[in-house]
């Protein structure tokens, strides 16, 4: 009875694990896709301003 508990808290506790870390991969490649946009926002901005005589900082 005890082992078959405790084997079924190791079991849990690897599949919580495993769902961690993919989610946290999964965050991990939205955080790059989102800096890689603010870059080219910024480059955008750059760009424009200038074009307008104006640096941005």
């Amino acid at each position: 009875e005890l082992e078959a508990a405790i084997i079924n808290i190791s079991q849990t506790t690897e599949s919580m694990s495993n769902t961690t870390t993919n989610e946290i991969l999964a965050l991990q490649e939205e955080v790059s896709g989102i800096s890689k946009v603010v870059l080219q926002n910024r480059l955008a901005l750059d760009v424009v301003l200038a074009s307008q005589g104006d640096v941005c900082i």
